[in-house]
């Protein structure tokens, strides 16, 4: 979900991801598509037998209260059985003796869905068994997957051979799913007009407004020890770093300084405040310039003034020993060992990781407390030109595909508890669960988790609340607004860390305009070029930074940059520019 929206080719989105701030959408991961919000650290919440067996779960057996609803959903007078393959890197899923949302799904709607993990442990996994479903013509019953250009080429690839269920019109028999994902049925058709997957976890769920943010998370009680304010700029970054270094301690041993996750991840923390536009999703790094006409700026890929000063920037922390010294060779088990140690001054991580980072923490350190810090920028000019106002974003997070071996009336099913989970009732039980078991009205009409419950969740633990079902489902539909006025604090913001790390982003909510009409470059799709192109660089692209971080001095970093530019160039930079250019001077949105 994290949101947090996936998420080009393959390796493209493996690496992207790795570098890429999800801005929009709150997903953030280190080398995956994004499927689900979440990303475990604890062993407690790592796949167990029983979540496995959870497929196992009992035949289907027609139900008293199911019809009820069948008045709306006719598909829900007769029972059906379907199997979901999900597929999880780091979050988890239903356990069997835990898991309360699955029967209560089949209790109301006569559907029973069977839950079976396609766990991977990195993207390059991931692909591999996109590539095995072509190769061996062979696809779940129904898969839950990424929705990054890769994943929708593997889809119509299947498509097209006549394995999956074309959605196009029957989606349209469901108006409460078909309202929903309307913008991305558009976005995301063939060429031909198909639509072979539904689009899930949309962007009608406002989730930057209501969840904890991503990024780069500080110590507080560091900043507070230190009589710092939160940095506004790099050179503060690097004071706080400095002196944390330098002054702070867990029991006699110093600080790591700054920990970056796998592959590199989250570096694009360091480099990004020193450019002007960002850009969003599949236009990120080569943004479009909304006040001149659509015009590509290109920071990153060639050997700019900006990209320069933030190379000398990142390579002077490394001198300094202020960035973890194991930042190039760190698998993502040490990330998790080392700011659970409560030694790291700094990380970049999603908020579900670095929750769980710090509850290990805290055995060690109790005051601990990360947050996620405000945005930094290298001037203020840069603030300014980066504070565009924004709207609810036209994508999705993930996708479902429909294997055609599955019978017409059990995909009807799933498409009808699908559109029944749009409504009030369908989100509040997905993203709620059940009245008196996990929440409960308070005295304004607003629903309160229940103290119980969130000591079984630890305050709601993404991996831990989707153990019993809670929010897991809601990857399928996320309709936020169905609920709006029936939310009392967001479960993300229960947590006080949580909660000032979202304070800390006040400035980028106050941009937020509902009504806004989205600008062309949110309905932005990479092309064949790009698809080609792009991966290779991408993928050198963290072969520079690996460079940078290991230069000998500024003339080497100086070097790499115009290296760096040649190469862009060699690899099809300006044909992948010149292909987006022309994708946005020519795109017509529709009325």
């Amino acid at each position: 979900m994290k949101r947090k929206h996936v998420k080009l080719t393959a390796l493209l989105l493996a690496l992207l991801l790795s570098f890429t701030l999800l801005a929009s959408c709150g997903l953030y991961t280190d080398d995956a598509p994004s499927a689900a919000p979440s990303e475990s650290a604890t062993e407690s919440a790592t796949p167990s037998a029983s979540a496995s067996a959870s497929s196992e779960a009992a035949s289907v057996e027609p139900t008293e209260s199911g019809p009820a609803l069948a008045a709306q959903w006719k598909e829900f007078s007769t029972p059906h059985e379907v199997k979901i393959t999900w597929f999880e890197q780091g979050w988890t899923g239903m356990e069997k003796d835990l898991d309360i949302i699955t029967p209560e799904i089949m209790k109301r709607t006569n559907l029973q869905m069977q839950y079976e993990p396609m766990t991977v442990p990195t993207g390059d996994d991931y692909n591999q068994k996109l590539n095995l479903m072509v190769a061996s013509n062979e696809v779940p019953d129904i898969f839950f997957g990424g929705s990054d250009s890769y994943t929708r080429t593997i889809y119509e690839k299947l498509g097209l051979s006549g394995r999956l269920w074309d959605l196009t019109d029957i989606l349209k028999d469901y108006k409460g799913l078909y309202n929903l994902v309307y913008p991305e049925l558009n976005l995301y058709k063939t060429k031909e007009g198909k639509n072979y997957f539904i689009p899930t976890q949309t962007g009608r769920g406002n989730e930057l407004l209501k969840e904890a943010p991503h990024g780069l998370f500080l110590r507080k009680d560091y900043l507070d020890k230190l009589g710092m304010a939160y940095p506004k700029t790099p050179a503060d970054l690097a004071e706080y770093l400095r002196r944390s270094k330098a002054e702070m301690k867990t029991g006699e041993e110093a600080s790591y300084g700054l920990v970056l996750g796998e592959n590199l991840g989250g570096l694009e923390q360091l480099y990004q405040p020193f450019f002007p536009l960002l850009g969003s999703r599949d236009s990120y790094s080569l943004p479009f310039d909304l006040n001149n006409n659509y015009k590509i700026l290109n920071y990153e890929y060639t050997d700019s003034p900006e990209l320069l000063q933030a190379a000398l920037y990142i390579h002077g922390l490394v001198k300094e020993g202020l960035i973890d010294k194991e930042a190039l060779t760190i698998k993502q088990a040490q990330v998790q060992e080392k700011i659970s140690s409560g030694r790291a001054a700094a990380a970049t991580a999603p908020w579900w990781d670095m929750n769980t980072f710090s509850d290990n923490a805290k055995q060690t350190v109790p005051d601990l407390m990360y947050v996620a810090a405000p945005y930094i920028y290298q001037t203020p000019e840069i603030e300014k030109s980066r504070s565009l106002k924004w709207t609810n974003w036209v994508g999705c997070w993930s996708s479902l595909i429909v294997d055609k071996g599955v019978d017409e009336a059990s995909l009807r099913h799933l498409l009808a508890v699908m559109d029944y989970l749009t409504t009030e009732e369908g989100q509040l039980l997905v993203q709620a669960g059940i009245e008196g078991v996990t929440f409960q009205w308070n005295a304004e009409g607003k629903y309160e988790f229940l103290q119980e419950f969130k000591d079984k969740t630890n305050d709601l633990d993404w991996n831990k609340s989707a153990a019993y079902g809670v929010f897991y489902y809601s990857q399928l539909v996320f309709n936020v607004p169905a609920i709006t006025d029936k939310q009392a604090t967001p479960p993300s913001l229960i947590r006080e860390d949580n909660k000032l790390g979202w304070e800390n982003r006040k400035s980028d909510r106050d941009l937020y305009q509902a009504d806004m009409k989205p600008t062309k470059d949110y309905y932005f799709l990479p092309g064949e070029v790009e698809s080609q192109k792009f991966p290779a660089i991408i993928d050198a692209k963290r072969e520079f930074w690996a460079k940078v971080l290991s230069a000998k001095n500024e003339a080497e970093v100086e070097g790499f940059v115009k290296e760096w530019a040649k190469n862009c160039k060699s690899m099809g930079i300006e044909e992948i520019i010149a292909e987006r250019q022309a994708y946005i001077d020519n795109f017509k949105m529709a009325e």
